[in-house]
């Protein structure tokens, strides 16, 4: 029955996926210098599509031509992304880690989730 059916991990059954690391934001603490900093739990692999954004779409979306921008699609969701005194969850693929900027939370009727995220230039 749709919605309800999870149709995104339906696919992922049949079509190519992607394992990343998934890194939680778990709070905040206050470091030796007086600055809130953000704190993460322990990366865990999580499968689902990590797609690029594609150029075409940045001028509309509002993107900075100079970072780069994938899309986290996760049959597992929600994904915590950038909000006031809070940073977003990240991922690592290929080496890199990634910051969720905005995530289109559909798990409370389908079971997944779509999230932005960015090239932070972190090293892992």
């Amino acid at each position: 029955m749709i919605p309800g059916n999870n149709l995104l991990a339906t696919a992922l059954s049949v079509i190519a996926s992607q394992t990343v690391q998934y890194i939680a934001v778990t709070g905040r603490t206050t470091n030796a210098a007086g600055l809130d900093v953000s704190t993460y739990a322990t990366p865990v692999p999580r499968r689902g599509s990590f797609q690029p954004v594609p150029r075409q779409y940045f001028t509309q979306m509002g993107l900075d031509y100079t970072k780069a921008y994938y899309t986290w699609y996760d049959p597992v969701g929600p994904v915590q992304d950038v909000a006031r005194d809070t940073s977003g969850d990240r991922i690592i693929f290929n080496g890199r880690v990634y910051e969720a900027m905005s995530s289109n939370d559909w798990t409370p009727v389908d079971g997944w989730s779509g999230t932005l995220f960015v090239y932070k230039g972190f090293a892992p």
